[in-house]
C-alpha cells in the first residue's frame, strides 16, 4: 500500500475487503526494511542481516537494520490487532476474517542476501541449509504471533520465489558481476521450499501458495504438488502472460484441487480512465477457462489480486485514492466471478 501510516491503511483494506481476504499490509515508502525482503529478514532466526552498499548481508550479531526490520514487522501485526478489534467492537465486522500474509521464498532469499564477506549467499551450500532451516524456525514464530493477536479465520500464506528461474538456470550474477552462480540443482531448491512450507504447515497455516512469477511448469507440480513432496496448496499465475497451453495445465491441477492466486494486471493502471472495468476483468479469467470447457465451478480454484507477483509492490508508487480504486474494482471481479460460477 502507498504511504507510511499502518493504522490508515490497515483500516482501508479491512473495510474495502470485508467478507474476502484482506492481507497484512506492507509500506514499501518506509524504506528497506517494510519491503518484502526486509520482512522476511527480520523473521529469520540467529541469522541477523544489516544494510550495506550493495544490499542486505549476514552479521555476527543483530544491529540497528535487524532491530528496525523486526520492529516494523510486529507493530504492523499489533495494529492490525487494534484494527479488528477496534471494528468488532463497533459492530462493523461480521465475526472473524481470513487472512493472507506474503513472505520471499528461501530460494530467492539466497539470491539476494549475501554472506559476511559480501558474496551471495546462494554459493554456499552450507549457508543455503541454515538460511531454509533459520526461516523455517522464523516462520512459525510469526505464524504465532499473527494467530495471537490477530485470530484470523484462516491464515494463508503466500512464498515468493521471482528468483527461482535465474537460480534454477545459473543466470544469477555474483556481487562484481562478472560472473554467474552455478545453477542450484533441482533437488536442493526443492529441499530448501520443503523445509519452510513444513514449517509454515506446523505453523498453522491453512492454505501455502508458492509464486514462481511464471505459471507453473511440470517440474513445479512434480516437486511442490506430488504425494513425495512438501506440498503447497497452489501456485501464482500471472494472467496476463499466459498462454493456451498454460491454461490446459492450470485446468488439469484445478481438477485436482489446486488453488491459485491470479494476478490480472500486468503493469498499475496510470489512471481511472486506464483502470479495466469489472467485466473486462472477468473475461481475463473466464474466456481461456469456458475455451477449453471447464465447468464454471472450477473458478473457485481461483483467488483474485490486483498485480503479478513481479510488480506487486508498485501498488505503493500510486496515490492511495488509485490503489484503493484498483482493490475495489479486483473485489468487484471476485464477486462477479463467483456469480459466474454460481450461476
Amino acid at each position: 500500500m502507498p504511504g507510511t501510516d499502518a493504522l490508515r491503511s490497515a483500516q482501508h483494506l479491512e473495510t474495502e475487503l470485508s467478507g474476502h481476504l484482506p492481507a497484512l499490509t506492507e509500506l514499501p515508502s518506509r524504506g528497506l526494511h517494510a519491503e518484502l525482503l526486509g520482512r522476511t529478514l527480520a523473521l529469520l532466526a540467529e541469522l541477523p542481516a544489516e544494510l550495506v552498499s550493495y544490499g542486505w548481508r549476514l552479521v555476527g550479531r543483530p544491529g540497528a537494520d535487524h532491530r528496525r526490520a523486526v520492529q516494523l514487522l510486529r507493530a504492523d501485526v499489533d495494529t492490525l490487532a487494534d484494527v479488528r478489534g477496534a471494528r468488532a467492537e463497533a459492530g462493523t465486522d461480521h465475526g472473524p476474517s481470513e487472512l493472507m500474509l506474503h513472505l520471499l521464498g528461501p530460494v530467492s532469499l539466497a539470491s539476494q542476501l549475501a554472506l559476511p564477506g559480501g558474496e551471495k549467499l546462494l554459493v554456499d551450500h552450507g549457508a543455503r541449509r541454515d538460511l531454509a532451516e533459520s526461516l523455517a524456525t522464523g516462520v512459525q514464530g510469526h505464524l504465532e504471533h499473527v494467530r495471537r493477536a490477530c485470530t484470523p479465520a484462516a491464515l494463508r500464506v503466500v512464498l515468493h520465489e521471482p528468483d527461482h528461474a535465474r537460480v534454477r538456470a545459473g543466470a544469477v550474477p555474483t556481487v562484481s558481476g562478472y560472473r554467474t552462480i552455478r545453477a542450484l540443482p533441482r533437488d536442493d531448491s526443492r529441499r530448501m521450499l520443503g523445509v519452510v512450507v513444513e514449517a509454515l504447515r506446523a505453523g498453522g497455516a491453512d492454505e501455502v501458495l508458492l509464486d514462481l512469477g511464471e505459471a507453473p511448469l511440470l517440474e513445479h507440480v512434480e516437486d511442490h504438488r506430488s504425494p513425495s513432496s512438501s506440498q503447497v496448496d497452489g501456485f501464482g499465475l500471472p494472467v496476463p502472460a499466459l498462454q493456451p497451453g498454460d491454461w490446459e495445465r492450470i485446468a488439469e491441477l484445478a481438477e485436482q484441487e489446486t488453488r491459485f492466486l491470479a494476478g490480472l494486471l500486468g503493469s498499475l493502471p496510470g489512471s481511472a480512465q486506464t483502470l479495466p472495468q469489472v467485466s473486462d476483468l472477468v473475461r481475463r479469467i473466464t474466456d481461456p477457462w469456458q475455451a477449453l470447457g471447464m465447468p464454471a465451478a472450477g473458478l473457485a480454484a481461483m483467488t483474485l489480486t490486483p498485480l503479478v507477483s513481479g510488480i506487486r509492490e508498485q501498488l505503493a508508487q500510486a496515490s492511495e485514492v488509485d490503489a484503493l480504486r484498483l482493490i475495489s474494482r479486483v473485489r468487484d471481479a471476485a464477486d462477479a466471478l463467483t456469480e459466474t460460477m454460481q450461476g
